[in-house]
Protein backbone atom coordinates (compact mmCIF):
# COMPACT_ATOMS: atom_id res chain seq x y z
CA UNK A 1 0.00 0.00 0.00
CA UNK A 2 1.29 3.53 -0.41
CA UNK A 3 2.98 5.31 2.23
CA UNK A 4 1.33 8.81 1.15
CA UNK A 5 -1.75 7.25 1.47
CA UNK A 6 -1.18 6.08 5.28
CA UNK A 7 -0.01 9.90 6.10
CA UNK A 8 -3.43 10.80 4.67
CA UNK A 9 -5.21 8.61 6.64
CA UNK A 10 -3.62 9.80 9.77
CA UNK A 11 -4.04 13.57 8.55
CA UNK A 12 -7.67 12.60 8.48
CA UNK A 13 -7.81 10.37 11.52
CA UNK A 14 -6.25 13.46 13.46
CA UNK A 15 -8.69 15.84 12.06
CA UNK A 16 -11.84 13.99 13.56
CA UNK A 17 -12.69 12.84 10.16
CA UNK A 18 -14.59 9.40 10.19
CA UNK A 19 -13.46 6.45 8.35
CA UNK A 20 -15.93 6.30 5.60
CA UNK A 21 -15.08 10.25 4.62
CA UNK A 22 -11.25 9.52 4.38
CA UNK A 23 -12.07 6.52 2.46
CA UNK A 24 -14.20 9.00 -0.28
CA UNK A 25 -11.23 11.38 0.18
CA UNK A 26 -8.68 8.92 -0.83
CA UNK A 27 -11.28 7.72 -3.82
CA UNK A 28 -11.34 11.26 -5.17
CA UNK A 29 -7.11 11.95 -4.68
CA UNK A 30 -6.25 8.58 -5.84
CA UNK A 31 -9.20 6.66 -8.00
CA UNK A 32 -8.66 3.22 -8.38
CA UNK A 33 -5.67 3.10 -6.63
CA UNK A 34 -7.33 4.44 -3.41
CA UNK A 35 -6.79 1.72 -0.54
CA UNK A 36 -9.99 -0.26 0.14
CA UNK A 37 -12.14 0.55 3.28
CA UNK A 38 -11.30 -2.19 5.05
CA UNK A 39 -8.05 -0.73 5.12
CA UNK A 40 -8.73 2.64 6.43
CA UNK A 41 -10.49 0.96 9.11
CA UNK A 42 -7.64 -1.22 9.76
CA UNK A 43 -5.32 1.37 9.86
CA UNK A 44 -7.57 4.02 11.98
CA UNK A 45 -8.33 0.95 14.85
CA UNK A 46 -4.57 0.99 15.15
CA UNK A 47 -4.55 5.26 15.45
CA UNK A 48 -7.56 4.66 17.86
CA UNK A 49 -4.83 2.05 19.67
CA UNK A 50 -2.20 4.95 19.97
CA UNK A 51 0.04 3.76 17.09
CA UNK A 52 1.74 6.91 15.41
CA UNK A 53 3.41 5.28 13.39
CA UNK A 54 2.06 5.00 9.19
CA UNK A 55 5.29 2.26 8.64
CA UNK A 56 4.40 -1.70 8.34
CA UNK A 57 5.09 -3.68 11.23
CA UNK A 58 8.24 -6.20 10.89
CA UNK A 59 6.97 -9.32 9.73
CA UNK A 60 8.85 -12.93 10.35
CA UNK A 61 10.00 -14.92 7.45
CA UNK A 62 11.99 -15.09 4.50
CA UNK A 63 12.98 -12.10 3.09
CA UNK A 64 12.14 -11.89 -0.75
CA UNK A 65 14.74 -12.88 -3.33
CA UNK A 66 13.37 -12.32 -6.70
CA UNK A 67 12.23 -8.55 -6.07
CA UNK A 68 16.26 -7.45 -6.25
CA UNK A 69 17.29 -4.26 -8.11
CA UNK A 70 18.88 -6.59 -10.75
CA UNK A 71 15.92 -8.39 -11.96
CA UNK A 72 14.19 -5.09 -11.84
CA UNK A 73 16.54 -3.70 -14.37
CA UNK A 74 16.40 -7.36 -15.72
CA UNK A 75 12.55 -6.80 -16.29
CA UNK A 76 12.69 -3.62 -17.67
CA UNK A 77 15.20 -4.13 -20.40
CA UNK A 78 13.03 -7.28 -21.60
CA UNK A 79 10.50 -4.82 -21.71
CA UNK A 80 11.85 -2.07 -23.39
CA UNK A 81 13.16 -4.61 -26.11
CA UNK A 82 9.97 -6.19 -26.57
CA UNK A 83 6.65 -4.76 -25.62
CA UNK A 84 5.16 -7.82 -26.47
CA UNK A 85 6.50 -10.11 -24.21
CA UNK A 86 3.84 -11.46 -21.78
CA UNK A 87 4.78 -11.62 -17.75
CA UNK A 88 4.75 -15.19 -17.84
CA UNK A 89 7.28 -15.23 -20.44
CA UNK A 90 9.53 -12.70 -18.62
CA UNK A 91 8.91 -14.92 -15.65
CA UNK A 92 10.06 -18.10 -17.19
CA UNK A 93 13.35 -16.07 -18.61
CA UNK A 94 14.51 -14.93 -15.85
CA UNK A 95 13.21 -18.30 -12.89
CA UNK A 96 11.46 -16.03 -10.65
CA UNK A 97 7.67 -16.17 -9.93
CA UNK A 98 4.72 -14.64 -12.09
CA UNK A 99 3.93 -13.03 -9.19
CA UNK A 100 7.16 -11.33 -8.62
CA UNK A 101 7.10 -9.85 -12.56
CA UNK A 102 3.65 -8.58 -11.96
CA UNK A 103 4.90 -6.79 -8.84
CA UNK A 104 8.21 -5.25 -10.90
CA UNK A 105 5.86 -4.04 -13.37
CA UNK A 106 3.22 -2.33 -11.02
CA UNK A 107 5.81 -1.19 -8.33
CA UNK A 108 8.74 -0.56 -9.75
CA UNK A 109 8.44 0.36 -12.97
CA UNK A 110 4.98 2.00 -12.67
CA UNK A 111 3.74 0.12 -15.20
CA UNK A 112 -0.59 -0.38 -15.29
CA UNK A 113 -0.74 -3.00 -17.95
CA UNK A 114 1.60 -4.74 -19.91
CA UNK A 115 0.42 -5.75 -23.77
CA UNK A 116 -0.70 -9.10 -24.36
CA UNK A 117 0.31 -10.52 -27.55
CA UNK A 118 -1.15 -9.27 -30.51
CA UNK A 119 -2.27 -5.86 -28.79
CA UNK A 120 -0.26 -4.29 -30.83
CA UNK A 121 -0.71 -5.49 -34.36
CA UNK A 122 -1.31 -2.57 -36.96
CA UNK A 123 -4.77 -1.50 -37.44
CA UNK A 124 -4.58 -2.55 -40.78
CA UNK A 125 -4.34 -6.12 -39.68
CA UNK A 126 -8.63 -6.48 -39.65
CA UNK A 127 -8.85 -4.82 -43.47
CA UNK A 128 -5.94 -7.64 -44.05
CA UNK A 129 -7.94 -10.83 -42.33
CA UNK A 130 -11.16 -9.61 -44.19
CA UNK A 131 -9.80 -9.63 -47.39
CA UNK A 132 -8.37 -12.88 -46.44
CA UNK A 133 -11.27 -14.07 -45.61
CA UNK A 134 -13.42 -12.91 -48.33
CA UNK A 135 -10.72 -14.27 -50.77
CA UNK A 136 -11.99 -17.96 -49.43
CA UNK A 137 -15.35 -16.79 -49.84
CA UNK A 138 -16.14 -17.03 -45.95
CA UNK A 139 -18.55 -14.37 -44.69
CA UNK A 140 -17.77 -12.23 -41.97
Amino acid sequence: MDHEQRINMKFCFKLQKSAKETHEMLKLVYGDAAVTMKTVYKWFERFRNGCESVDDEERSGRPSTSKTHENVERVSEMIRSNRRLTIREIAEDLYISYGSVQNILTTDLNMRRVSAKFDNAPCHASLLVRQFLSNKNIMV
